[in-house]
C-alpha cells in the first residue's frame, strides 16, 4: 500500500531557486510511502513556475491550478489572451 498527498503546496518550501529543499522534501516523503503528490497553483503564474520547476524531478508530482473564490474576481488571478 502506497499513500497520496492530495493537496499540497510545494512551491511554497521553494526559496533559491535550487531544487534541494524540494527534493528532500519528496525523498522523505517516499520513504514514509508517500509515492505521489498533487501540488495546488494557487494563480496560473504560480502553475506555470511549477511546470518549469517540477520538469526535472525524477518523483511522482501532479500539478493543479485553482482559484479560491474569494480570489476569483482579482485582474491578476484572471488569464489574459
Amino acid at each position: 500500500m502506497f499513500l497520496i498527498d492530495s493537496h499540497c503546496h510545494l512551491n511554497k518550501i521553494h526559496n533559491n531557486k535550487s531544487q534541494n529543499k524540494i527534493l528532500k522534501t519528496l525523498k522523505e516523503a517516499y520513504k514514509k510511502k508517500i509515492k505521489m503528490i498533487l501540488s495546488v497553483a494557487t494563480s496560473i503564474k504560480d502553475f506555470q513556475d511549477m511546470q518549469i520547476l517540477y520538469k526535472n524531478i525524477p518523483y511522482n508530482i501532479l500539478y493543479s491550478c485553482g482559484i479560491h473564490p474569494l480570489y476569483c474576481c482579482k485582474k491578476k488571478t484572471l488569464i489574459k489572451n
